[in-house]
This record gives structure tokens, C-alpha cells and sequence, in this order.
């Protein structure tokens, strides 16, 4: 049969690769992977310990490919089964060397990834990773041990002719983010390796850091926004001034600027000059919201962008979210494989890669060592708006204090063992490291980025540019008269989808100058409108006139209107609106932001997470907190300390899991969006494209012409699958792009004239 092969050959156009080919190229990919990330290791036993793990792991990860009946199989070319699960052999001899850490490296290099060391190793009868990987009848995981270990032997000596002796170190495993590391370089080796040999593809070449350089440029452009002069002028240069001058010396740091203060630029000015001293190798933006972070990029290729790079942004500053566009597959690639120098990317996407045991996932991480991370608009970041979706309300009611300690810690040793830099920079951020019920042995004081001689100054200027008020309405011909009554242009902001699309249908019925906008519309739409509110933000005398929407403006999104009403919901929620009114003190007077209830609405529904969050809100209000001089760190800290008193505190049962090594356990616990949501279409021309066979269809399409509707929905609105894909439905009542999207349609069913919900 010749020398081995390590995979078919792609077409018929192309040869098989050779079993020493792959096995050589992983190795070296993966050696070289380690060496750059093991520069930040705080730990040089560790570091060392991991290495000889990866380089063992990758050595030997497809040894059980020599098993004659796969070679058959592979000769054959792609489309033929493979009787057996070549894994089992690599981790079988890994084993026996007593190479430990190797052995987890080789079983989890594919699909299902990581497993579960309670399951796998602990306990009578465990079988030692061995096996096959999927859970099948315990014959066939007999039948396949007993296979390996009767052509262990022969196979091993196959290997050695092919490639030379070198045999494993013994290593112990060390679980838990070490282990996903380790998993990281083994497998991003092993990824590219094979796509080389297939197509040709190469990981694509990143630009430079260059940290010094776009400090330069940052402070260019800086000077610029200066010159436009304007209300905070003084005190936006001062900050900046402050966090450019900082020793680069806190791997940990907060930053409570209140809104309009420049953090993003301030904050990067720290970051940059952090990079410098420690040789970090990328900065990270990470954001609640893609619409942040599509600001955020638009703001950073105006000033990082060196002059050579212009042509090619996406080389240096790539977002990594489902809605980001690239101008090459090549810029994607640099995105998710988190190789540019500057990555933007959701908080989801970060903390899911952190806790994941899916090799797939887990292939870009090891970049993630050495690396300074902004985690902008972080009182959202680990959110419980972020399971606002959620159907489990139980998870939803408990999310900071079952998931956050455990994120906590993951921070903590990247800080400590990896070199990472993080800044914590929120208008409202809740100092939840200083609490004992989420920090744990890790409580401390982070030190904050406004030095104390703004911070009255700073305090000063936000009780001069917004006041905080509250307000009952008895139903909403009442609500919208004082809402006309209000100076505009104005923004409402209600806490459920439905209750917006009622508000702004009743606000249009009584002659009022409305737009609308939430998730019933999908994101075309959406985009569509914001920039039309824009357009009439930046009119001076276009005044009279409503924005009625969701919690989607709530954070970071530019735009700034002459008063706010917000639903009572929690007091982080009231304090981000007022990030959205008056953005730049460009009044001249102090705005409203207005806490509001309806007592009676029909149509109008109640968010099941409101009653806590709202009694704490009221009992601020009661107790003169919200009026005067503000302190909004102090304010939602207490608040949530509050609510953490009113809901049973779970166990840390993701912190548990973490330390059992339960992979797939952790992975679960940890995820931040349960997604039992289906992709619906409203776009008459993109469910064409789909029914059409044979028609590729990007995600960005279909995500532009979609909403997402949880599952248990889509029987009770009559929905069919779209032909042929039958994980994609056709929305086929009234949809309206323009103002209520496909609420047009919902508004009308029966249901909700009985006051049914319709939760996105």
C-alpha cells in the first residue's frame, strides 16, 4: 500500500497527504504556537510542563490512523467510513508512557472535544479516555480498545519508521484553562495543517503591533476632536491627559467615567502604552452589543490606522461578531482566528471561548495570552439583559452569581499566570470585584482610571447635564400626552418588544411623530433607522418627534436626545439612558430622564425580570439617591447587592465544574444566550434565494433579512419552514420595515387582544 497517508485526497485533481507530512506539520505548528504563547506564562514550570504536553499530543494524535483498516479506508478516498476511531490509539500509547496531559490533548483534538474527568478517569471502572469519543453502547468502546490494544504495538513501530523515535515526556495534566490552551495550539496546528494540504490556504499575515506608532496617531487625532472645541472639551482632554500619563503599571484596573467623557480613546491611551511595557501581542475591545462594537471600529480605523495600512484595515483592526463584513476571506480568518493586533468582539463570543471544550472554538485562544482587553460598557458584559431571552427565568434570576465568580477567576489568572491587562469601563459599573458573594477569595479594590481630581469636577458637570425623575401614568393616553409635552425630540424606552410596538402604534394613532425601534424589525431595518434618527438628531430644528425603543439603544450607542423616558426596569438601565440624552452637555440646560409606569395598558406586557430590579429602583428613588449629586458606581453596586438579597443564591455549580474538569459541564453552565431561537424570515427576496436550489446564501444575508423567534412561538404563530430548510421559517403575516415590524402582523392576532405576549 505504500507509506501512509494522514487524510484522502481532497479531489481528484489533488494526492493524498502523507501520513509524516501531517504528523511533522502539526508538530511544528503546534511547538511553534506554544513558544509564542508561552512568553507570557507566569509560571515556568507550567509553561514547560504544557509544552512537552503539546508537542507529545501532537506527535501522536493521529497515530490510530496506521490501523490497517483506516489506511484502507483512507486510500479509498473521503466518502469512505471509517470502521474505527483513530483517536483511541494515540491516546492509548500517551497512556502508557504515562504522558497524561498528552493523552487529554489527543482525545479531545476532535469533536466532542474535552470530556468529562469525573466521567472518564475518576471511579471504578473508568475507562482512561479510551474508547470511542462518542457515547455508543459500551460493546462498541470495548470492541474498539480491544482493537487498538491488539495493534498498539505494530503501529507504534509504523509510526517510529516514518517518523523517527520520540517518545513522550510524562506529564500531568493541568485541568482547566491550561488544559483549553494547551488544546488550542494542538488544534490551530492541526486545522491549518490540513487546509494547506487541501487548498492551499495559509493562516494569513496580521500587520505589526506598532503600539507606539498608534499611540502617536491616537493623540493626532485626539488633538483634532479638540480643536472642534465644545461644552466638555476641557474636562474630555483632561481625562485623556490622565490615562496617556498613567504608569503603565495596574494589569487590572476600572474606569467610571460617566458618558461623553472620551473613555474609549482615554482608555485606549492606557492600553496602548500597557502594550508597550509588556509586550503585549494584541488589544481586545470587547463589547455587550455588535452595534458597540461596529462603532467602536469605526472610531479606531480613524485613529489607530497607520498611513501604510489604509488600503487594508481589516489586516490590524477586525471585528469578530455574525455581523461583521470583510473585505477578503482572508480578513475573516484574521478575525476569527483573533490574529490581528486590535480584535472587537462580542462578550459572548469571549466568555464562551474561555469556558468552551469544542475544539472548533477553542482553536483561536491560545492568542488570547499576552493581550490587553478593554471590556467596554462592562456593566453589560456578564449581563441579565443578555438572558433576557432566556426561557429558563430561574438561570435568568441567578446569572450573576452562578456564572460570574467563575468568570471572575478566569480573569484573575489571566492577569496572573498570562500576562493579560484588563479595564473595566462602564458610565455605571457595578464594582462587583469588590463583593464577596461573586469575588470570593479573589476580592480586591481596583484602582480607577478618573484620578480624584476630576472626580467632582466630573460629578459637577453630570448633575448640570441630566437629573433623574420619576413618574406614574395612569394608562397611555395619559403617558404620550406628557411625552408630547416634553422637549424634543425625545426617547422612550420600554422593556419588552410588544409593549414599544404598542406605545409607538398609540403615539402615530394620535398624530404624534414616531419611529420605532426594536428587534421585531431585523437588522436591515434596524440600521435603516437608526440612521434616519440620526439624520433628524443632527436637524437643529427637527424637535417635535419620538423614538420609542427597546434596551437595544441603552449602551454605548452615539446618539443624543433632549429627554428620556425610561419603564422602571433596574437602576443600571435608568443611568444608561442618560447616557442617551444630552450626550455633550450641548443643551446649554439640565435634561430629564424620566422612570415611568403605566398602570393600565392594553397590550402593554411586563418583563419577568422587572419586579426585583424595579422595587430597588423605587427604594433609590425614595431615599433621595437619584437626585442631587450622583455616584453611579455606588448607586448600581447597591442596587445590586440589593437584588442578590431578594434572590436565592445558587451554588457555584459552573466553579465546580471548572474544578472537577467536567468539561462539557462547564461549557453548558457557562453559556451566556441559551439558544432555542429559530431564524425567521421577512425578507419576500431572501426566502426566494433560499427555495432556490443550489444558491449559496451568506449568513450575513440572512441574518440582515431576518428576526429570531423563540421556538415554543413558532406553532403558536402558525409559522411554516421555509422549502427545503426546514431550520428557517417564513413569517406570513403583515410585516412593516419601516416602523413595526413584524409586530404589524403580531399586533393583529387574536391572541394579543387578549393580552397574550409575543416575547421575542
Amino acid at each position: 500500500m505504500g507509506a501512509p497517508i494522514a487524510h484522502s485526497a481532497a479531489d481528484a485533481q489533488s494526492r493524498p497527504q502523507p501520513y509524516a507530512d501531517h504528523v511533522a506539520g502539526v508538530r511544528a505548528g503546534a511547538v511553534a504556537r506554544v513558544i509564542a504563547m508561552l512568553r507570557f506564562c507566569g509560571d515556568q514550570n507550567r509553561g514547560h510542563a504544557l509544552a512537552q504536553a503539546v508537542e507529545g499530543g501532537a506527535t501522536y494524535h493521529d497515530l490510530g490512523k496506521l490501523d490497517p483498516d483506516i489506511q484502507a479506508a483512507l486510500h479509498q478516498g473521503r466518502r469512505a467510513k471509517l470502521l474505527w476511531d483513530h483517536i483511541d490509539a494515540g491516546v492509548a500509547y500517551l497512556w502508557q508512557q504515562k504522558a497524561h496531559w498528552a493523552a487529554w490533548l489527543a482525545r479531545a483534538h476532535h469533536a466532542p472535544g474535552l470530556p468529562s474527568k469525573p466521567a472518564q478517569i475518576v471511579g471504578t471502572g473508568a475507562r482512561k479516555l479510551r474508547g470511542r469519543r462518542h457515547d455508543v453502547e459500551p460493546e462498541a468502546h470495548d470492541a474498539q480498545i480491544a482493537r487498538t490494544n491488539s495493534l498498539l504495538a505494530k503501529m507504534v513501530a509504523l509510526h517510529e519508521a516514518t517518523m523517527g523515535a520520540s517518545p513522550p515526556q510524562a506529564t500531568s495534566p493541568l485541568h482547566g484553562l491550561p488544559m483549553r490552551l494547551a488544546l488550542s495550539c494542538l488544534v490551530d496546528a492541526d486545522h491549518s495543517n490540513t487546509a494547506e494540504s487541501d487548498t492551499g490556504w495559509r493562516p494569513p499575515e496580521a500587520a505589526a503591533p506598532r503600539w507606539a506608532e498608534r499611540l502617536a496617531a491616537l493623540d493626532a487625532y485626539v488633538a483634532k476632536l479638540a480643536a472642534n472645541g465644545g461644552e466638555r472639551t476641557g474636562l474630555r482632554q483632561a481625562f485623556y491627559r490622565s490615562c496617556r500619563s498613567r504608569p503603565a503599571a495596574d494589569a487590572m484596573l476600572a474606569c467610571e467615567g460617566p458618558v461623553g467623557i472620551g473613555k474609549t480613546t482615554a482608555v485606549l491611551a492606557y492600553l496602548l502604552r500597557r502594550a508597550e511595557a509588556t509586550g503585549a501581542r494584541r488589544i481586545f475591545i470587547v463589547a455587550p452589543f455588535t452595534a458597540i462594537l461596529s462603532q467602536t471600529a469605526e472610531v479606531l480605523r480613524k485613529a489607530l490606522l497607520l498611513e501604510d495600512e489604509r488600503s487594508d484595515p481589516d489586516r490590524v483592526i477586525a471585528e469578530h461578531h455574525h455581523r461583521a463584513e470583510f473585505g477578503s476571506l482572508a480578513s475573516r480568518d484574521l478575525a476569527t482566528l483573533w490574529s490581528t493586533p486590535i480584535i472587537l468582539t462580542t462578550a459572548v463570543q469571549f466568555f464562551e471561548t474561555l469556558s468552551s471544550n469544542n475544539p472548533v472554538a477553542l482553536r483561536k485562544l491560545h492568542m488570547l495570552p499576552g493581550s490587553a482587553i478593554f471590556f467596554d460598557e462592562a456593566h453589560a458584559l456578564l449581563p441579565v439583559s443578555a438572558l433576557r431571552q432566556s426561557t429558563d427565568r430561574a438561570a435568568r434570576a441567578e446569572l450573576l452569581t452562578a456564572i460570574l465568580p467563575q468568570y471572575w477567576r478566569w480573569l484573575i489568572e489571566l492577569a496572573e499566570q498570562w500576562t493579560c491587562s484588563f479595564v473595566f469601563a462602564s458610565g455605571s459599573l457595578a464594582r462587583f470585584w469588590r463583593l464577596p458573594e461573586i469575588a470570593g477569595e479573589h476580592r480586591r479594590d481596583l484602582p480607577d482610571l478618573v484620578p480624584p481630581t476630576l472626580v467632582e469636577p466630573l460629578r459637577a458637570a453630570e448633575q448640570a447635564r441630566i437629573r433623574y425623575r420619576t413618574a406614574r401614568f395612569h394608562d397611555i393616553p395619559e403617558f404620550l400626552t406628557a411625552v408630547a409635552a416634553a422637549p424634543g425630540p425625545r426617547l422612550v424606552v420600554t422593556n419588552t418588544v410588544q409593549s414599544a410596538a404598542v406605545i409607538a402604534q398609540a403615539a402615530s394613532a394620535a398624530g404624534q411623530s414616531v419611529l420605532h425601534l426594536s428587534t421585531v424589525l431585523c437588522p436591515r431595518d434596524r440600521d435603516a433607522i437608526l440612521t434616519r434618527v440620526r439624520a433628524r438628531l443632527s436637524a437643529r430644528t427637527d424637535t417635535d418627534w419620538t423614538l420609542v425603543a427597546t434596551s437595544l439603544v441603552e449602551a454605548g450607542v452615539d446618539i443624543s436626545f433632549c429627554t428620556a423616558f425610561r419603564e422602571r426596569f433596574a437602576a443600571t438601565s435608568l443611568i444608561q439612558i442618560g447616557g442617551r440624552v444630552n450626550r455633550n452637555a450641548e443643551l446649554g440646560v439640565t435634561a430629564d430622564v424620566i422612570d415611568f409606569n403605566i398602570e393600565r395598558g392594553e397590550g402593554l406586557t411586563r418583563h419577568p425580570e422587572a419586579r426585583i430590579s424595579s422595587d430597588v429602583l423605587a427604594a433609590l428613588f425614595e431615599s433621595g439617591r437619584l437626585t442631587g449629586t450622583v455616584d453611579p458606581a455606588a448607586i448600581v453596586t447597591d442596587a445590586l447587592l440589593q437584588q442578590m438579597a431578594q434572590k436565592r443564591r445558587p451554588p457555584d455549580l459552573l466553579g465546580e465544574a471548572e474544578r472537577q474538569g467536567n468539561y462539557p459541564e462547564v461549557a453548558s453552565l457557562a453559556r451566556l444566550i441559551e439558544s432555542d431561537t429559530r431564524f425567521v424570515i421577512v425578507d419576500p427576496d431572501l426566502r426566494e434565494r433560499l427555495q432556490r436550489r443550489g444558491e449559496y446564501v451568506a449568513m450575513h444575508d440572512l441574518l440582515a433579512g431576518s428576526v429570531q423567534l423563540y421556538t415554543s412561538r413558532i406553532g403558536q404563530l402558525a409559522l411554516d419552514p421555509i422549502l427545503g430548510r426546514p431550520d428557517l421559517f417564513w413569517w406570513p403575516h403583515d410585516y412593516d420595515p419601516g416602523f413595526l415590524g413584524y409586530m404589524a402582523g403580531a399586533l393583529k392576532l387574536a391572541g394579543i387582544a387578549r393580552g397574550e405576549t409575543v416575547i421575542l
